[in-house]
């Protein structure tokens, strides 16, 4: 019975790859074009909206599931919280199309956000050293609606590099494959198995010099969203276990990228809601670094973060804050002199 249900998810995961892999490629033929412009990393028009292919991988992939497993319990509010992850989809095809306002844009995500926590729950507790903190419902809830706002933003400005964010998800939700496997989350397992063979189905188009086919918003904004709530369904999972920085840590490099960026900007008194080219990478990749290697030196700080999750999580590393916080400090030291040292070159040339 083992081996026989073992056949039948490697057929899911097979149908989420070529689902993706083929979309993907139409895409990158009859896809909405992308012109450079002022801040942009590439030159010309290449089409976007290649998310399509991610977006298509979870619909037929999630009728295979329901199909060949009617019996598998997943978490409490599973289904909702998919037909929210296909809102966001839709939202993301139309900001590609259109180009939404940031305001309009932000608040519908959050409207999204907040029904994804309501399908979920809210985390209760917050662990502290050896002795969980309670948390109100409130607080709760926002800290998990803020949380996947947080994410799904940054998959979305992180994804301007060639097979940067597929590169750095990719590892981060194999890492999660990990800890479900560890936790005995199904929800967990399902999701983040799923969201690698979508990404590994989309990166043959994109891990390239030349890519031939962006994510486009309907994908970044989903691959964050699906990373988010697969967190949160790993908490809601596991309420013993202190798996609430498992998240976090994953994709640490994005967010400290992200974040830092938001700081540096705010100290120059700039528009934060004004687009923009002044994220790390993208530095980088005007100081003359390529694509490829620009999204493997991030993946490569994805590499060490999820190494250390998956055998922190045998090792009860997680439970103990200075790990976490020896991660935090050597990437904002990695962003910082990185920064420094494109920034006096910038001044001398």
């Amino acid at each position: 019975m083992l081996a026989q249900n073992l056949w039948l998810w490697i057929q899911v995961a097979a149908l989420a790859f070529f689902a993706s892999l083929a979309v993907t490629g139409f895409m990158s033929m009859a896809g909405l074009g992308d012109a450079s412009d002022g801040r942009s990393a590439h030159r010309g028009v290449i089409p976007t909206s290649g998310g399509l292919g991610i977006i298509a991988s979870f619909g037929l992939s999630l009728c295979g599931v329901a199909f060949l497993f009617p019996s598998l319990s997943l978490g409490a509010g599973f289904a909702p919280v998919m037909a929210l992850l296909f809102a966001i989809g839709v939202l993301g095809l139309v900001d590609d199309s259109l180009t939404l306002g940031p305001k309009l844009k932000f608040g519908l995500m959050l409207l999204i956000c907040g029904a994804a926590v309501w399908s979920i729950g809210p985390p209760e507790t917050l662990p502290f050293l050896n002795t969980p903190i309670a948390l109100h419902p409130i607080i709760g809830f926002g800290g998990a609606l803020l949380w996947i706002f947080v994410v799904m933003n940054a998959v979305n400005f992180i994804d301007g590099a060639n097979g940067l964010m597929g590169l750095s998800m990719i590892i981060a939700n194999f890492a999660l494959f990990g800890v479900g496997l560890i936790s005995g989350s199904p929800t967990t397992l399902l999701l983040s198995a799923l969201t690698f063979m979508a990404l590994l189905g989309f990166l043959p188009y994109n891990l390239r010099q030349k890519a031939r086919v962006f994510s486009g918003d309907i994908g970044s904004l989903s691959v964050g969203f699906l990373f988010a709530v697969t967190v949160l369904f790993l908490i809601a999972e596991t309420p013993e276990k202190t798996f609430h920085l498992v998240g976090p840590i994953l994709i640490l490099p994005i967010l400290v990228d992200v974040l830092l960026t938001l700081v540096r900007r705010v100290r120059k008194r700039e528009n934060i809601l004004q687009a923009h080219n002044s994220h790390l990478y993208q530095r980088l990749i005007q100081s003359g670094r390529g694509h490829l290697a620009v999204g493997g030196f991030y993946a490569l700080g994805a590499l060490i973060c999820a190494n250390v999750v998956v055998i922190g999580s045998t090792k009860g590393w997680l439970d103990r804050i200075h790990v976490p916080l020896i991660l935090v400090g050597a990437s904002v030291t990695a962003y910082i002199l990185i920064s420094r040292i494109l920034d006096d070159r910038r001044s001398k040339n």
